[in-house]
């Protein structure tokens, strides 16, 4: 399972501060009629994923891995900005067949994938549905356009913010406030356990907390993930 991430590299994503996008994404994924969604950078050119937010069961994730994610983003079926939003079954020969499977046994059998170009990066969302969903293409293109000028606004903001913590730093905290354990954020960024506990030991210290919890908190305060 290690192995499946180690190509999950978030640093930019991390260094971007987009973290809480994932409040916004929720919110999409329910006006749409989704079970799940994911948000992440694809990054064809170095083969690996910008993982930055999802509620995708974490098996699920683990099993399809950075290289089924970049085969999705890359299968053509991501609608363009301006392009009818289309939901697609998960048994369709567009959908890479690891992930087909994957998802179908979380118990999803429907996505929409939408592209989100912002500058020269491009991000790709990913809204899941079970057997008794219906997802709404009209609201899955509001949500694209907006998701587009949300993580835009983010990126901007982030560039003129400095900070004390270092790019792993913040990519461990970012992950613990998702709820990660240490073990799932030594796989996400495919190092061990105690360099997590060590970065995060070092966070703590930087910005002056006592523990996890509050390194979070004044992180998130001050703008730094």
């Amino acid at each position: 399972m290690t192995e499946a991430f180690s190509t999950f590299r978030t640093d930019r994503i991390a260094a971007s501060g987009l973290r809480e996008l994932g409040v916004l994404m929720r919110g999409f994924a329910r006006r749409i009629g989704a079970d799940a969604y994911l948000l992440f950078e694809h990054r064809p050119q170095t083969g690996s994923v910008g993982l930055i937010a999802c509620d995708w069961p974490f098996d699920m994730i683990a099993e399809i891995g950075s290289d089924g994610l970049n085969r999705l983003a890359g299968a053509g079926i991501a609608c363009a900005p301006g392009e009818t939003a289309k939901a697609i079954a998960l048994d369709a020969p567009a959908i890479p067949e690891d992930v087909s499977l994957a998802a179908r046994d979380s118990g999803y059998s429907s996505l929409i994938c939408q592209s989100l170009p912002v500058g020269e990066a491009l991000f790709i969302a990913v809204y899941c549905a079970g057997d008794d969903g219906a997802l709404c293409v009209e609201e899955a293109e509001l949500a694209q356009m907006r998701s587009i000028y949300a993580i835009s606004q983010r990126l901007k903001a982030k560039a003129e913010t400095a900070s004390p913590l270092s790019v792993r730093e913040k990519e461990c905290l970012s992950w613990v406030a998702e709820g990660k354990t240490t073990e799932e954020v030594a796989m996400i960024l495919g190092v061990s356990a105690n360099t997590i506990n060590a970065y995060i030991a070092k966070a703590i210290q930087k910005v002056a907390a006592t523990n996890r919890a509050m390194a979070i908190a004044t992180a998130i305060r001050s703008g730094m993930i």
